[in-house]
């Protein structure tokens, strides 16, 4: 970067050493005619020293005020290059991690750049103004400019490629979301088949528990009558007793016919399978004074019936 305050410092000795020469000629010529504070030729002397006093005053001014802004311009060229750093080390860790704090750099980095070209725009129109002796600084704005020209191409470059990379980090989440909506039509998917397993397997429950549920009952010929289980047929020399057409299974004892063993009749004198059942499923037993069926094979045992009816007496 150029020294622009050695170039302005450089301009302002120049009117300093041209000061100094007339305040000589003026200080010669009153050696020399002893008082000539009244002459005319002082008059003009002193006119034109108090003239180039004052320009150089406001040169000096004008020129501190140039050098103050430069400086600035010089400062945040600096600010951009450093915040240029960071930037391209965020991209390293990912643009999509750092989304954030890499959009406030870039951010930072546009301010920084509005206010050169501000500030460059001011020291133009200072130059303009200016008549004579500052073509060092014009050759040195022009220096300055091209530096803010080529900062903003790089930045430019440095913006179309985290451009680039948000495309990429959008398409990518499109990418997720189609994925995610794919998951989620899977799940749903899942979540039916399971939901068609639970009914499948509840039905194939209310099944086996259908088929496998048996009924029994026992009571004499009268209670058992009396309650519709059974029926009395035949003529007067010869009746039997037969299951009912139509059975109440509240008055039956609901058993699975798996887990049913035996049926405890209680102490009897006198007991009669009325159901069908194969013979050779089951037999009688006795545990003390207690009677008790002994089912032996309950598929053959239940296989023309599911009704289970015994006569006591």
């Amino acid at each position: 970067m150029p020294n622009f305050t050695f170039e302005i410092n450089t301009h302002i000795l120049n009117l300093y050493n041209m000061k100094k020469i007339l305040f000589i000629a003026v200080s010669v010529l009153a050696f020399a005619c002893g008082r000539v504070e009244d002459s005319k030729e002082y008059k003009e002397l002193q006119q034109k020293y108090d003239s180039l006093l004052a320009v150089s005053s406001g040169k000096s001014t004008e020129n501190a005020e140039l050098n103050r802004m430069m400086e600035e311009i010089e400062a945040n060229l600096d600010s951009v290059a450093k915040d240029q750093l960071v930037v391209n080390e965020l991209n390293k860790e990912g643009y999509a991690n750092q989304k954030e704090k890499i959009d406030a750099m870039i951010a930072g980095i546009n301010s920084y750049m509005e206010q050169n070209k501000a500030k460059m725009e001011a020291v133009e129109k200072k130059l303009r103004k200016s008549k004579k002796g500052n073509t060092a600084l014009k050759k040195l704005v022009e220096t300055l400019k091209k530096q803010i020209a080529d900062k903003e191409i790089q930045i430019a470059e440095m913006q179309k490629t985290i451009q680039g990379l948000e495309t990429q980090v959008g398409e990518l989440n499109m990418t997720v979301a189609g994925k995610d909506q794919e998951i989620a039509a899977k799940n749903e998917e899942i979540s039916n088949k399971d939901n068609e397993l639970v009914e499948r397997q509840r039905v194939i429950e209310t099944k086996e528990t259908e088929l496998t549920t048996a009924y029994y009952t026992f009571g004499t010929r009268k209670e058992l009558a009396e309650s519709g289980v059974i029926k009395r047929e035949g003529n007067i020399l010869a009746k039997i007793s037969k299951i009912s057409d139509r059975l109440d299974n509240s008055k039956f004892k609901k058993v699975n016919m798996k887990s049913l063993t035996e049926i405890k009749l209680g102490i009897v004198s006198k007991k009669k399978v009325v159901s069908a059942h194969p013979e050779t499923s089951y037999y009688f037993t006795q545990s003390g004074n207690e009677v008790i069926l002994k089912i032996s094979d309950y598929s053959k045992f239940w296989s023309l019936t599911k009704y289970c009816v015994i006569e006591i007496d």
